[in-house]
């Protein structure tokens, strides 16, 4: 691997020639599944996780693993999280768009474990050092000397010769010295057994952990998350005590950004409103502009909808740029109204007069906008997954907002320009009976 890892781990990088030269198969995961079945018929008991060098090692960054999706189970017992970890893993291997799957492996290490048995050692009068010493002839060693060459001088270790993984038979017949000078085999005196150990504990967070690694193959992530919740519901409401699951990887990250773009939205569109007061000086315009935004929210909804995309983050990012698009052709319409009211053209005219001026400077603003995605909203190269939800929205909010604003933005406009007509109006008007009323008072005052 290119950072530190243990000897069972391996990276290979494959540069992949032009897709017109490929023979065993026409699209990317065809070729994924191809290789992956071609390799475990070479390497049985192998986990492959195939993926993009970016994608690896961002995937590395956010969960300490490879793979699209992983499930963190935590505990203390290194047999329960392997139990609940398979039963996991069984469920989600048969979920639609489950590409490569993979337990992580904390056991399968074989470890020879010697436990003396006291009793039989009282009787054959073996101590407990000379089983030890005899342990440790298996590999370490115990030191018979030393050797010179010159100079150097080396320790003459001595250890015996024996294949225990082979063999543990071999390890009962070993001679131990007893008390009287006398041999005894090994075997007679503790019990020798090869038990599964631990290949390696994995900690966060001062707990032990286990991965379930999944990758997924033509869905989306959301989608595929939450019928993985729901289908491992099971597992995680009849958890034993102190055991704990958790969803990681790309769906942890996705979490983060969306709680914060939950967050960053309505600030970014108070931000926006508030500015429209500011540059118009008027509420009523800066309400009839801030109405392209969810015009232009349901046009990126249904684009989605008809191509069938996920919201992703991407996508999320795609409703951002698409409603400062639209505000900005809201403003256009708004500035150019406003211009026409102030040269004495009666209200329900100029609104109409400002659709069709505004009409040429929102077409090209928002065609360039449209055109401009339609590379990224076809792409089916490395990255597509990102660029096509964005684009999506784009081009779909554009469209939609352009069509809907120019047929509701002059109604709305009139209608909130007339209402503010009617307010000043009625707020002079009250103006003018306060004074009344004042001027009557200081009368009734001067004639008492």
């Amino acid at each position: 691997a290119a950072e530190p890892a243990g000897t069972d781990e391996t990276s290979i990088m494959i540069k992949l020639k032009d897709r017109s030269e490929w023979k065993t198969a026409k699209t990317r995961e065809d070729l994924m599944t191809a290789i992956k079945e071609k390799v475990l018929q070479n390497i049985p008991s192998s986990y492959i996780s195939m993926s993009q060098p970016i994608e690896n090692r961002i995937n590395s960054l956010l969960a300490g693993s490879k793979a699209d999706i992983v499930v963190k189970i935590y505990g203390d017992d290194l047999d329960t999280l392997k139990r609940l970890g398979e039963e996991v893993a069984s469920i989600m291997k048969e979920i639609p768009g489950t590409g490569d799957i993979r337990v992580q492996r904390v056991l399968g290490l074989p470890v020879l474990r010697v436990n003396a048995n006291y009793d039989l050692m009282a009787r054959y009068g073996v101590s407990a050092s000379e089983i030890l010493r005899t342990v440790e002839m298996l590999r370490v060693g115990t030191n018979a000397g030393k050797i010179f060459e010159g100079l150097k001088r080396f320790d003459l270790v001595l250890r015996l010769n024996l294949d225990i993984i082979k063999d543990v038979k071999q390890i009962d017949n070993i001679p131990v010295m007893t008390a009287t000078g006398k041999t005894i085999p090994l075997g007679q005196v503790a019990d020798i057994e090869l038990i599964e150990s631990a290949a390696s504990i994995q900690r966060e967070g001062l707990k032990r952990r286990l991965f379930v690694e999944v990758n997924i193959r033509g869905r989306d992530l959301v989608g595929y998350i939450e019928e993985a919740q729901e289908k491992t519901k099971g597992i995680t409401s009849n958890m034993p005590l102190g055991y704990e699951l958790k969803w990681g990887g790309q769906f942890e990250n996705f979490t983060r950004a969306k709680n914060r773009l939950m967050l960053v939205v309505p600030i970014a569109l108070a931000i926006i409103f508030g500015m429209l007061i500011l540059a118009f000086g008027n509420v009523y315009y800066a309400i009839g502009v801030f109405m392209v935004v969810p015009l232009a929210a349901s046009g990126g909804i249904i684009s989605l909808v008809l191509r069938g995309l996920p919201f992703s983050i991407p996508a999320g990012v795609g409703f951002i740029a698409v409603s400062g698009i639209a505000v900005l052709n809201g403003v256009v319409y708004a500035s150019t109204l406003k211009d026409k009211l102030k040269e004495g053209i009666e209200l329900s005219h100029a609104v109409r007069v400002a659709a069709i001026e505004s009409l040429r400077p929102v077409m090209t603003t928002e065609l360039i906008a449209a055109i401009g995605f339609i590379p990224m909203a076809i792409s089916n190269m490395a990255g597509a997954e990102v660029q096509r939800p964005l684009a999506t929205v784009v081009i779909g909010g554009v469209i939609i907002a352009t069509i809907l604003s120019r047929l509701l933005l002059p109604i709305t406009m009139e209608y909130l320009l007339t209402k503010a007509e009617y307010m000043e109006e009625k707020k002079q008007a009250e103006i003018e009976v306060t004074k009344t009323n004042l001027i009557a008072l200081l009368d009734q005052g001067e004639s008492e």
